[in-house]
C-alpha cells in the first residue's frame, strides 16, 4: 500500500460542484466515515466523464481498503456506467449529495420523486477568504448541446429569507465576500411567489446586509438580465465588477442551432451598457469552438466577439457530443479541426488578456486575499504577492497592492 493519504473528495466540474464538495468534504470529516471517498463527477464534456472514470480507476487501484461513493451530473446521466467501477460502493443521487445520511450506507437515494433541498452550510468545510452560497439549481432550458438539465433537473430558487439566513451565517463566521451560484443563475425566481428576478434578490439581500463587504456572481445568461440587475452594477459598489457570460458562440446562426435565446448583438450591447454605467467591470465567456456545421467564418465571428468584448477570463470548450442531445446527430466537424480551434481561441484569448492586463500596470488595487499567495482583483484579474507576515484569509483580510508587472495571466504586485 502506498503511503499516501487518501483524500475525502474529489471534485469535478462546475463552481456548484466545488461548492457542494466543500459541504460534502465537512461531512465526511465525521469519524464514522473515515474509510469513505467521494467522487463528485461532472457531465459537460466526455472528456470530463472519462476523467471521472480515470479517477476512480485510479482511487479503487491506489487505495483498496477505501469505500468509495459517486455522485455528480456524469453519474447521474449514466448510472450504470459509474456502478459497475471496482470498489464503488454507491451512486449518490444529485438531489442529496449534500445530505449526511446519503452516505451512513443505509441505502441508496433515488427516489426521483423527492424534492430537492438547497444544502445547509453547517458542514461547509473550505480554507477560502470567499463563502459560496447556492440559490438557485437546475434550469428549464434545453440548449440542443447540453445534458445537464438531466443531470440537475428543472430550475428551482433558494427563497430570500433562506438566502439571507446564509449570509448571516458566512458573516458571523468572519467572510467578507459571498459568491452566488448555480446552474441557471439569471432563472433564480421563476419558481417562487411573485417571480422575483435575480436583480431584485440581490437589491433585498443588499438592504438586509449592510455588513455584508463584497457579493459577487458566477457565470448568468445574457438573455435574462434584468433592469434591476443593470441597475445595481451603476449604483452599489458592493457588487463585484466583473460578469461572467455563458455566450457559447460569437456567430448568430450557431447560437439559433444551439438554441441559445440571445444573438451577438445582444452580447455587445449589454457589455456596452454595464461599462457605460461602470466602467471597471470585466466580462468573462464561456465559449464552444467546433460546434456541428461551424464554419471558419462563424469561428472567425467568435474570436472577433472575444476582442469586441474584451473577455479577460475566457472557457474554451472544444465541441463535445453528448448522447441524446440534438446537437449529437448534427453534422459534426473531425476531431483535429475542432482540436486545432480550440488552440486559436485559447491563443487568442490569452493575447486579447495580455492587452488588458498591460493596461492596469502601476495601478493600485484592494485585493481580498484568497491564500497567502493568491487572490483576484474586484473585476477578476489573478494577483500573486509575497507578503511579510501571515494573512487571516479566513476573515477576509484586504490589503492595499500596486500591480507591478504580470506572467501567464498573472500579477505579480507588492504591497
Amino acid at each position: 500500500m502506498p503511503n499516501k493519504i487518501a483524500p475525502k473528495v474529489i471534485n469535478l466540474g462546475c463552481r456548484l460542484n466545488f461548492f457542494e464538495s466543500e459541504l460534502i468534504r465537512g461531512i465526511l470529516s465525521q469519524k464514522k466515515h473515515h474509510k469513505k471517498i467521494v467522487v463528485n463527477t461532472c457531465a459537460v464534456t466526455n472528456s470530463a466523464v472519462r476523467k471521472s472514470v480515470q479517477e476512480i480507476q485510479k482511487l479503487a487501484k491506489l487505495f483498496p481498503d477505501k469505500e468509495i461513493f459517486v455522485t455528480g451530473c456524469a453519474s447521474q446521466v449514466d448510472k450504470n456506467l459509474f456502478r459497475n467501477l471496482k470498489n464503488v460502493k454507491m451512486i449518490i443521487d444529485n438531489k442529496f449529495k449534500t445530505l449526511s445520511k446519503a452516505y451512513d450506507n443505509e441505502l441508496e437515494i433515488t427516489d426521483e420523486n423527492r424534492e430537492y433541498k438547497f444544502p445547509e452550510l453547517k458542514f461547509l468545510n473550505t480554507k477560502r477568504s470567499r463563502a459560496t452560497i447556492q440559490v438557485q439549481q437546475g434550469c428549464n432550458h434545453r440548449c440542443t448541446f447540453c445534458i445537464i438539465p438531466y443531470g440537475r433537473g428543472d430550475s428551482k430558487s433558494l427563497p430570500v429569507g433562506e438566502v439571507s439566513k446564509r449570509i448571516e451565517l458566512v458573516l458571523n463566521e468572519g467572510f467578507k465576500e459571498v459568491v452566488f451560484t448555480g446552474v441557471d443563475l439569471t432563472s433564480y425566481g421563476e419558481d417562487l411567489p411573485g417571480k422575483p428576478r435575480l436583480g431584485n434578490m440581490l437589491k433585498r439581500i443588499f438592504k438586509l446586509h449592510p455588513k455584508l463587504e463584497r457579493l459577487r456572481l458566477s457565470s448568468i445568461d445574457p438573455a435574462e438580465v434584468d433592469d434591476d440587475l443593470l441597475e445595481l452594477f451603476k449604483f452599489e459598489k458592493r457588487l463585484m465588477p466583473h460578469i461572467h457570460f455563458s455566450v457559447q458562440s460569437g456567430d448568430n446562426l450557431i447560437l439559433k442551432r444551439m438554441k441559445r435565446r440571445h444573438n451577438r448583438d445582444k452580447v455587445i450591447q449589454l457589455c456596452e451598457d454595464i461599462i457605460n454605467v461602470r466602467n471597471e467591470t470585466t466580462f468573462g465567456a464561456d465559449l464552444i469552438v467546433g460546434f456541428p456545421t461551424e464554419n471558419l467564418s462563424q469561428f472567425e465571428n467568435t474570436l472577433n466577439l472575444i476582442s469586441i468584448c474584451k473577455f479577460n477570463n475566457v472557457h474554451i470548450f472544444p465541441f463535445s457530443p453528448k448522447n441524446g442531445t440534438p446537437a449529437a446527430k448534427m453534422p459534426l466537424l473531425n476531431n483535429k479541426e475542432i482540436s486545432s480551434r480550440a488552440n486559436e481561441a485559447r491563443i487568442h484569448s490569452r493575447n486579447i488578456l495580455k492587452k488588458l492586463m498591460k493596461t492596469k500596470l502601476g495601478q493600485k488595487e484592494k485585493i481580498l486575499f484568497e491564500n497567502f499567495k493568491t487572490s483576484y482583483t474586484n473585476n477578476f484579474y489573478k494577483v500573486s504577492v509575497n507578503p511579510k507576515k501571515e494573512l487571516d484569509i479566513k476573515s477576509g483580510l484586504t490589503y492595499d497592492v500596486k500591480l507591478k508587472t504580470f506572467s501567464n495571466g498573472k500579477f505579480l504586485a507588492e504591497f
